[in-house]
Formats: C-alpha cells, sequence, structure tokens
C-alpha cells in the first residue's frame, strides 16, 4: 500500500518518470540509437561497446554542444530512442488535459542571458520549430529565430541537441498551451 501512495504522490507532482526508470533495466548492444541524457538535454547516438558500468556512445560528427563527458555514458543516462509524431505531456498527474507536442509545431524556449553573449537583456527568447520528438518526451528543433542573440542562445545550449519537454527553458511554453 506505501508503494501504490508513493507512486501516487510522485505522479501528482510529475516526479515519476517510467522511461529513466525503465533506461535503468535496458540493456544495449552495439549498434543500437540512444539518447544520452545531460541536465535534460539529449544527445543521440550509437552504442559502440558496453563497459563496466555503462556504455561507449560514438555521436555524429556536427552533434553538440553539450556540457558532459562525449564517450563513456553511466547506465543511467543512456535511454531507447524511439521517433514518434507526437508526445502528450501529462499534467498534474492526469487531473488535467494532457499537453499534446506534435512534429512541426513551433514553441519558445526562456533562457537566463549569457552576458558574454546578450548584455542588455536577463532573459532570451528563442522560437524554433520541433522537427523530431523522441518516446520519451525529448524534441529536437530547428531554430527560427532570425535575431542573432537568440540565435547564439540556441546554438550555445541546444544546438543539435534534443531538449526534455520537462526542461526549465520550455516553462513558458507548457504554461501556453
Amino acid at each position: 500500500m506505501s508503494r501504490f501512495i508513493l507512486f501516487l504522490l510522485l505522479s501528482v507532482f510529475g516526479l515519476y518518470n517510467p522511461s529513466a526508470r525503465a533506461a535503468g533495466n535496458s540493456r544495449f548492444e552495439p549498434g543500437d540509437t540512444v539518447l544520452t541524457n545531460c541536465h535534460q538535454i539529449y544527445t543521440k547516438g550509437t552504442v559502440k561497446a558496453r563497459v563496466d558500468d555503462g556504455y561507449t556512445i560514438h555521436f555524429p560528427k556536427k552533434s553538440g554542444p553539450i556540457n558532459c563527458p562525449p564517450f563513456r555514458w553511466h547506465a543511467e543516462y543512456v535511454l531507447p530512442y524511439q521517433s514518434v509524431a507526437e508526445y502528450r505531456l501529462p499534467s498534474f498527474g492526469g487531473l488535467k488535459a494532457d499537453k499534446v507536442f506534435r512534429i512541426g509545431e513551433s514553441v519558445t524556449l526562456r533562457f537566463e542571458a549569457d552576458k558574454r553573449i546578450v548584455q542588455n537583456k536577463d532573459t532570451v527568447d528563442i522560437a524554433a520549430e520541433i522537427t523530431d520528438i523522441s518516446g520519451n518526451g525529448a524534441v529536437a528543433l530547428k531554430l527560427l529565430s532570425s535575431d542573432p542573440e537568440s540565435a547564439a542562445m540556441f546554438w550555445k545550449w541546444v544546438g543539435s541537441n534534443y531538449v526534455d519537454l520537462r526542461h526549465e527553458a520550455l516553462a513558458a511554453e507548457r504554461s501556453k498551451r
């Protein structure tokens, strides 16, 4: 009974992520396509080999930027990759209507301004289009903003990576839906 109550509480507060739990149990073989999780920014890569506590991952040449070690990943940070046409993000543990994200939709990301890039703003809004959605709720984005400051922040934080729909940069977008 106590496990059920814990599950219910975690679900209500949005802390239960079944894909993260399943990732710890997954066994990937060399050649499998996976996503590596680094602070809710995911990079798509291919498993090269299994090592003691995880995997050696090969990333495409132009992947990045990412602020985590590029080759060896602990198993808990490696998730299976599966492309889907839409993703339903549950709201308040299912008490409100799900927030649906589809390929081709525009989204707005909001990052705190890096003072080395942007001098006169506290935050930078970036318009982007969803080009791919992973089954775990991570989206690949294409930059739509023409503002140089937005472009610089986009390539600094996101680049060709996937962003989790629960990432703080997408909080404004989630509140609009």
